[in-house]
């Protein structure tokens, strides 16, 4: 069908922009007789429609950093698929100054219109006709200068740097598109810039043309077929570093970094190569893309997975040698094979819509794990995140107002809230690592290897992956993933051990929701549980676990023993999405087990249910302190860890002044020995193992008064100030942060002054969040101000509400700067980050800041997205503090004035 158009209308300048009003227009004036008759405009409700899908975009952008605003052009190539009236694209932010349609050879304007959210209509005067049409406009937009947020700009050693991060709907933010992760097709993109500057995208550059007056235009080739999210590029005076060859096919890498800073890329440039090899391993396929840059950008909050341009921050990539400590190494490490491991999760395989980013998150999740670990035995790696992982997933999904991990999206609000760490990451994927334990890691691998090949460069869903581990694995299951997917909440699994001469032993099992004490949800909810047991009789020890499928509210279990065990392990190999409620008498028989007849997986999880046993209310708190002394002989900074994470149950703060007396000395006599022998500087030839224990424990007993600590750590800290070169920089912010608690004015002046004057923003913002240590009410008030002021970036200065808030001794003071200049910092923030800003008040514990809270927030966090969850399990957690504060209290400071009595066990009642 061909268009039959009176009159061609030019459009005139439109400002799209978040709007929470009628659609808009502004359009040139038109003689009234020909005047067209456009359509009422009917913007989508959320998604965009299916009548117009794009084919093929080319991108033309003139970008000049240090220039306020930029211009573009953007030609569409859509498939028309029934007729339309209008077309509905998204633009945020952007000027619109002219759109086309061109069909059949005829170049038609199109009036445009905005609506809410970042969408853009396209009004035509009579009906498009089904088949293919493209889509010309041309823009101005501008670059965020604050928030790291869209296409954003920073400068760096007096130079402005261009960057862009479109994760999960600011593509719209820099230009027009139908920014939705389900339309997945091929781009073309060609820049304008100056001719000194580098210009890099997703794919490799294919020319470089001069221009007149210092310009010069960069074009790309196409790209494989990606969503608008996963557009990137980079431009500015950069430094361009050969990294060699990886993969397969020896495809090139390189890093992009600031000018002058590319020798920071050495560690980076070493391990890269071994990282796409683990990945090409893994997957069983070569490195899907014809280059890889890392591009450097300023800070984590840029870290993205963009196909053959990936953003690692500065924090992570860039180390200098003296620098590279285990802790560093291993974060670069670990982060890059999550994004690269996105490569697979999310690029080539992409989810057709945002309830389903949990594809993605889940898996790069899980994959960065094994394979970090992989990389180097020695970090333990896979151990311990699965253990912080896992526990930060139990704390977040037994609250009520968490939502599960393949989240609902029904406004543009939950599109924001689908990134929710806890369920999208962390559960995500310690439910992958439960299925890998149940069904075998070869099994679960080829599984995902042939849903990766049926769905490459296409979109698929939460079904799809459960068809094809349905088929890999059977429907049962694909039947426990869907549970844990489509449901929140976590499993609360107990056992009733039942033995009669002459017959197998059998163990009762029960499901339940575990709750901790106080929620005000329902424990009635069951799931498909794959529940693995270990037992011993003592002379009889079961090594392989044997495991059934707990589907109901009750089920049996026999075990291939003859005589009754004297102890049950209800997690075997520690890898099971469930809360085990043990009895008393079982959890202390566990306790009493030689320390090798359980797996390092097993005692961290055993652990884990002992304070999952205190939320409960089933054991009180001042008892479970009483088994941190087990723990704390042992060399395995892991099981030390677990003992440390008990203590932070203990809000110090809230204790009569004698009884925090009471817990300092039992810190200080606890665990001061080892700590002082650790001291603060590592020794030759330390195992990692070692170098961490020293992380958990030095700082607590410093923190806890320790004298001899606190006055070397003092002395260190003035002393790297003074010269970079004379103390370790392993560790050192540590030590830094031990002397600012006890800190006076010459100590904050000098961290102040410092990094007033370093260019290096990494530092920078370290040196800024030491101050939000301080303990010294006046300078804590003065680096307080530094956040709300304008002196800094806020994105370099909130570290220093965060420590302040952090700290039980300057929470309070903290709060009360919050609730002054909350509005002020949540508009400088992206919405993640304000999230983060709500969130963190989570950690308050008494009832008139939950009551201040409440009366500050609830009539703001409407107008911000992602924020009325985030308010919610606020709410919640400081709810639940309360009730677990009231009902432990009594028993701690009956425990901190008895302490030693009936130690490594808890007592009974």
């Amino acid at each position: 069908m061909r268009w039959h158009l009176v009159l061609l209308i030019t459009l005139g300048s439109l400002h799209c922009t978040h709007a929470p009003d009628a659609p808009r227009a502004i359009t040139a004036p038109t003689p009234a007789a020909s005047a067209p008759s456009w359509p009422e405009p009917q913007p989508p409700r959320l998604r965009l429609p299916d009548t117009v899908w794009p084919v093929r975009y080319a991108l033309d952008l003139t970008l000049l950093p240090a220039e306020p605003t930029y211009t573009g052009a953007v030609t569409i190539d859509v498939e028309v698929r029934e007729p339309v009236r209008q077309i509905w694209l998204h633009a945020q932010d952007l000027q619109v100054t002219r759109a086309r349609v061109i069909t059949g050879g005829r170049s038609v304007e199109a009036r445009a219109v905005t609506a809410d959210e970042g969408r853009l209509g396209l009004l035509l005067p009579e009906p498009l006709g089904a088949g293919p049409a493209q889509l010309s406009l041309t823009f101005t937009g501008r670059a965020d200068r604050e928030r790291s947020q869209g296409l954003y700009v920073v400068e760096e050693g007096g130079e402005p740097y261009l960057y862009t991060v479109f994760e999960p709907i600011d593509a719209r933010r820099a230009f027009p598109c139908f920014d939705e992760p389900g339309f997945k097709v091929p781009w073309r993109l060609r820049l304008t810039v100056k001719q000194e500057h580098v210009a890099r995208a997703n794919h490799a550059v294919v020319s470089e043309e001069p221009l007149p007056g210092g310009l010069k235009q960069v074009t790309f080739a196409e790209s494989r077929p990606m969503p608008s999210y996963l557009v990137a590029f980079v431009v500015g005076p950069f430094d361009v570093v050969d990294g060699g060859s990886i993969g397969r096919a020896h495809v090139p890498l390189r890093f992009i970094v600031p000018r002058g800073r590319g020798q920071e890329t050495a560690y980076a440039a070493r391990v890269t190569p071994r990282i796409i090899t683990l990945l090409e391993d893994f997957f069983d396929q070569t490195y899907p893309y014809e280059k890889l840059e890392v591009a450097v950008v300023p800070r984590y909050k840029g870290t993205m997975e963009h196909p053959g341009l990936v953003a690692l921050g500065q924090p992570l990539t860039l180390i200098r040698p003296e620098e590279e400590t285990p802790r560093r190494r291993e974060d670069y490490v670990s982060v890059a094979i999550h994004e690269l491991g996105h490569y697979w999760f999310g690029n080539l395989v992409t989810c057709r819509w945002w309830d389903d980013v949990w594809l993605n998150e889940s898996l790069a999740t899980w994959l960065e794990r094994k394979l970090t670990d992989q990389f180097e035995p020695a970090w333990l790696y896979e151990r311990a995140s699965q253990a912080d992982s896992a526990t930060a997933a139990f704390s977040a999904d037994s609250l009520t107002t968490s939502p599960p991990v393949r989240k609902p999206i029904v406004t543009q609000d939950d599109i924001v809230g689908s990134f929710d760490s806890a369920t999208t990451y962390s559960k995500g994927a310690s439910v992958f690592a439960m299925l890998e334990s149940w069904q075998g890691k070869a099994r679960v691998r080829d599984m995902l290897r042939t849903h990766v090949r049926k769905h490459a460069w296409q979109v698929a869903t939460s079904d799809d992956l459960l068809a094809t581990m349905s088929e890999a694995l059977g429907p049962d299951a694909a039947g426990v993933f869907r549970g844990y997917i489509d449901q929140s909440g976590v499993p609360r699994v107990s056992a009733e051990l039942r033995c009669k001469p002459g017959v197998a032993p059998r163990v009762k099992l029960s499901q339940e929701r575990f709750l901790p004490a106080g929620s005000s949800g329902s424990t009635a909810r069951t799931w498909h549980i794959p529940v693995c047991v270990r037992a011993s009789t003592g002379q009889d020890s079961m090594q392989a676990p044997v495991c059934t499928l707990l589907t109901t509210t009750t089920g049996e279990l026999e075990l291939p023993m003859e005589a009754c065990p004297s102890w049950l392990m209800l997690n075997a190999g520690g890898t099971g999405y469930y809360r085990v409620g043990y009895s008393l008498e079982q959890l202390t028989r566990l306790m009493s087990v030689p320390r090798d007849e359980l797996r390092p997986e097993e005692w961290l999880a055993l652990l884990a249910d002992v304070s999952a046993a205190v939320d409960r209310g089933d054991l009180p708190l001042g008892e479970a302190l009483r088994l941190i002394p087990a723990v704390t002989p042992s060399s395995h900074h892991l099981f030390v860890q677990r003992g440390v994470e008990l203590l932070s149950s203990v809000h110090v703060d809230r204790l009569p002044e004698a009884d925090r007396q009471r817990y300092h000395e039992w810190i200080r006599d606890l665990y001061g020995p080892r700590a002082r022998e650790l001291g603060w500087t590592p020794k030759p030839g330390e195992s990692d193992d070692v170098k961490q224990l020293r992380m958990q424990i030095v700082g607590l007993v410093a923190t806890a008064g320790d004298p001899v600590l606190r006055e070397e750590a003092d002395r260190l800290a003035r002393a790297w100030l003074a010269d970079r070169g004379s103390v370790s920089s392993e560790g050192i912010w540590m030590v830094v942060r031990a002397a600012a608690r006890s800190g006076d004015r010459s100590l904050f002046d000098t961290l102040l002054a410092q990094a007033r004057a370093t260019k290096d923003r990494n530092e920078r913002s370290r040196l800024l969040g030491m101050l939000g240590a301080f303990l010294d009410p006046v300078l804590l008030k003065e680096a307080l101000a530094l956040v709300a002021g304008d002196e800094f970036d806020l994105r370099d200065t909130l570290g220093i509400l965060y420590r302040a808030f952090f700290t039980p001794e300057s929470r309070g003071q903290a709060w009360d700067f919050y609730r002054q200049h909350f509005d002020r910092l949540a508009g400088k923030l992206r919405s993640d980050q304000r999230n983060g800003l709500i969130e963190l008040t989570g950690s308050l514990c008494d009832e008139q800041r939950r009551a201040e809270l409440e009366a500050l927030l609830s009539p703001r966090v409407e107008r911000l997205a992602g924020g009325p969850r985030a308010l919610a399990r606020a709410l919640e957690s400081i709810r639940l503090c309360i009730e677990s504060e009231r009902r432990n209290q009594p028993g701690v400071r009956e425990f901190l004035r008895t302490r030693g009595k009936g130690a490594n066990r808890p007592a009974s009642r």
